[in-house]
């Protein structure tokens, strides 16, 4: 099951997280040879994608991640609730979405 974690990310500015990927126990998972992706759309349903994040493990032993977009990027996301989620692939091949919720597009003013 995935982790649920809701956001509020600013348009037109750089989104930047880093996080630390436990298991149901709150052990950090090893990363060595995994990697991730993650999406944003407007519903679970829709077949647009409005972002991607951008992943770097930073620390694979203690399942430490960066997940980014950059400002140009999330400036072309719509101001709006939207929903996301990320997966993790195994050296294996196994897919686990590991994270998931709504993501809150709040507005640029200044541009």
């Amino acid at each position: 099951m995935a982790g649920k974690y809701d956001f509020d990310l600013a348009q037109g500015a750089t989104f930047n997280r880093s996080l630390i990927i436990k298991d149901a126990g709150n052990t950090a998972l090893d990363l060595t040879g995994n990697s991730l992706a993650g999406q944003i759309r407007t519903s679970a349903q829709s077949s647009t994608v409005e972002g991607s994040f951008t992943f770097a493990i930073t620390d694979p032993t203690n399942g430490l991640i960066s997940m980014k977009m950059t400002a140009a990027n999330t400036a072309l996301l719509p101001a709006q609730q939207c929903v996301y989620d990320v997966e993790l692939t195994q050296a294996s091949g196994d897919i686990i979405r590991i994270l998931a919720g709504n993501v809150n597009v709040t507005a640029n003013v200044t541009r």
